[in-house]
C-alpha cells in the first residue's frame, strides 16, 4: 500500500512538472542557462581537476600507500580502514561530490569494504574551502574570518560524527577490515586517459543535476509554491528579515549555491551566518542526488546518509553560533547593532534541533 502510494506522488509531481515546464517555457529556459553559466564558470573548474586527481590517485596506488600509513589512526579515531582518508581529504579540499566518488572507486578496487564505505559515507562528503572563504565568506558577508570560521565549524561537525560512530557503534569490528586487498598499482601514462575521460563524465553528470534543479527551483517560484512557503515560516516565525531568510532555506535545501547567494538580501540579519553554516553543511537535494549516483556503487543507503547531512548542518550552526559568540565578528555587511552579543536563545533551539536529529540518527544507524 505504502508503495503505491509512493508512486502515486511520483506521478503526480512528474505530471506537475510537465505542466508548469508548459505554463513557463521562458523562465524554465533562463533557469537552464543560469545553471549552465553556474556549471562554467564554477563547477567545472572547480570539480574537474579535482575529479582527475582523485582518479590518479588511485589508480596510481598512492592512495593505497597513505592507507597503509594511517590505518591505525584511522581505525582508533573512526573505526574504519587507512584507504578512508583518501575519501575524507580528498572530499574535505575537493568539495561536492569527490568524497563519494573518490569512496565509489576506492571500493571498486576492493581497497575498502563496504562496511567502510556506508560508515564514511556520512562524513566524507563536505564542501570546499574555495566555496566557503570565497563564495560564502567574501562574496557574500565580505570578510574571508567568516568564511574559515564556516569551514572550522562544518569540518568539526564532520570530524564529530565520524568518532561518535566509532564511539557508539562496533569500536572493535573494523579490526578485521584493516587488512584488505590492494590492486597493483599502475604508471601515471597508462591510467591518465582513462582517469581524464571517467572524470569529464563524472563532472557532465554533476552539472546535469545542477541543471535540472535550477529549473525546479524556479518552476517551484513561478507557480506561487516557494512564494506560498516562505509567507508560512514567516507566519511562524516573525522578526527582521525572516522572510529573506526563509527563502534562502527553503532555496538552499534545495540546491546549495543558489540557496547561499540568496543570502545577501538578509545578510544584515544576526541568523544569517548560522543558517549559511547549516546551508553548507547540509549540502542540498542537488549535491545529495549528485552524491548518491556515486555512493549507491558502494553499497551506502539513503536515509542514513541524509541523516548524517543534516545533524552535521544543524550541528554546523550551533558552532557558528558558538563561535561567533566567543570570538565576535566585524562584519561589514551588518549593521552595528546586529551583533552575536545574545547567542543563547538561538544556541538553546539549535541545541534542541540537533538533540532531535542526533537521536534519530542513531537509531536509524543502529537499524542498519
Amino acid at each position: 500500500m505504502k508503495r503505491k502510494g509512493a508512486r502515486l506522488l511520483e506521478g503526480i509531481v512528474l505530471l506537475a512538472l510537465t505542466v508548469l515546464l508548459f505554463l513557463f517555457p521562458g523562465q524554465s529556459s533562463q533557469a537552464a542557462q543560469k545553471g549552465v553559466t553556474l556549471c562554467l564558470d564554477l563547477l567545472i573548474p572547480s570539480l574537474f581537476p579535482f575529479f582527475v586527481l582523485s582518479s590518479l590517485f588511485i589508480a596510481t596506488g598512492m592512495a593505497g600507500t597513505c592507507a597503509r600509513l594511517v590505518q591505525r589512526p584511522m581505525s582508533l579515531l573512526f573505526g574504519v580502514g587507512g584507504a578512508g582518508t583518501s575519501a575524507f581529504i580528498l572530499g574535505a579540499v575537493g568539495g561536492y561530490p569527490v568524497g563519494p566518488r573518490t569512496l565509489a572507486q576506492l571500493t571498486e578496487r576492493k581497497e575498502c569494504t563496504r562496511k567502510d564505505a556506508r560508515r564514511l559515507a556520512l562524513f566524507c562528503n563536505n564542501c570546499g574551502p574555495a566555496f566557503f572563504i570565497g563564495a560564502a565568506g567574501v562574496g557574500i558577508f565580505g570578510s574571508k574570518e567568516a568564511g574559515f570560521l564556516l569551514l572550522a565549524c562544518n569540518l568539526l561537525s564532520s570530524i564529530f560524527i565520524g568518532l561518535s560512530l566509532h564511539i557508539f557503534f562496533d569500536r572493535n569490528s573494523s579490526k578485521a577490515n584493516i587488512l584488505y586487498r590492494n590492486q597493483q598499482a599502475a604508471s601515471l601514462s597508462s591510467v591518465l586517459p582513462d582517469c581524464v575521460r571517467s572524470s569529464f563524465v563524472s563532472t557532465l553528470n554533476v552539472c546535469a543535476y545542477v541543471i535540472l534543479f535550477s529549473v525546479i527551483t524556479a518552476l517551484a517560484d513561478c507557480s506561487g509554491l516557494l512564494p506560498f512557503l516562505v509567507n508560512v515560516l514567516t507566519a511562524l516565525l516573525p522578526g527582521e528579515h525572516t522572510a529573506a531568510l526563509c527563502r534562502s532555506f527553503l532555496i538552499g535545501f534545495l540546491e546549495i549555491s543558489t540557496g547561499t547567494a540568496s543570502l545577501s538580501e538578509g545578510v544584515s540579519s544576526p541568523a544569517a551566518l548560522p543558517l549559511a553554516a547549516f546551508l553548507l553543511g547540509w549540502g542540498g537535494l542537488s549535491v545529495h542526488c549528485q552524491s548518491l549516483s556515486f555512493l549507491q556503487k558502494a553499497g551506502v543507503s539513503v536515509k542514513p546518509y541524509l541523516t548524517a547531512k543534516l545533524v552535521q548542518g544543524v550541528l554546523a550552526a550551533l558552532l557558528t553560533v558558538w563561535g561567533t559568540a566567543l570570538f565576535p565578528l566585524s562584519l561589514p555587511v551588518m549593521a552595528p547593532t546586529n551583533s552575536f552579543a545574545a547567542p543563547s536563545l538561538v544556541g538553546r533551539e539549535l541545541l534542541a534541533l540537533w538533540f532531535l536529529a542526533g537521536v534519530y540518527f542513531l537509531l536509524t544507524y543502529k537499524k542498519r
